[in-house]
């Protein structure tokens, strides 16, 4: 009969063991997700585009019904996006969402209180703020585990 310790050698498991833990901390991290990563720039570009559309420009009229129609998709895009997130049981993805969300709800409902277009000042410093909160949740989905692109 073969020895224990001459099959199994304290040297192999030595190297096993930091294998082992560096494995197991995957599962505490939070993995990439390509749907939590198109939501974060869907919704930038939908945000952004709103902005630009409700700024003051020659020609252009405040359009109440059309402001009220435009939040209510945004409204709908955000709620998607929040199911979504819900579903992958990530809280900073949620806590992302929440707050973009948050900010888009102000805007809108800053536009439809005053009832008129956003002054290029108001929307260019608007832009300037929401811009980087976006980048953020973008540059923190494509930071996550698992990301392919770099």
């Amino acid at each position: 009969m073969q020895r224990l310790d001459t099959f199994f050698k304290p040297s192999i498991l030595v190297l096993l063991c930091p294998l082992l833990l560096l494995n197991g901390c995957a599962l505490f991290v939070s993995h990439y997700d390509a749907g939590a990563y198109q939501n974060f720039t869907n919704l930038k570009a939908f945000h952004l585009k709103f902005l630009e559309d409700n700024t003051v420009a020659p020609g252009k009229k405040f359009d109440e019904s059309k402001v009220k129609a435009t939040c209510d998709a945004g409204d709908l895009k955000f709620r998607e996006a929040t199911e979504y997130a819900a579903g992958k049981h990530d809280e900073s993805r949620l806590h992302a969402i929440r707050y973009l969300d948050n900010v888009f709800k102000n805007n809108c409902e800053i536009a439809i209180t005053e009832n008129k277009l956003f002054s290029v000042v108001f929307a260019k410093e608007e832009i300037d703020n929401v811009k980087p909160n976006y980048d953020l949740a973008i540059r923190g989905e494509s930071s996550r585990v698992g990301n392919q692109t770099k």
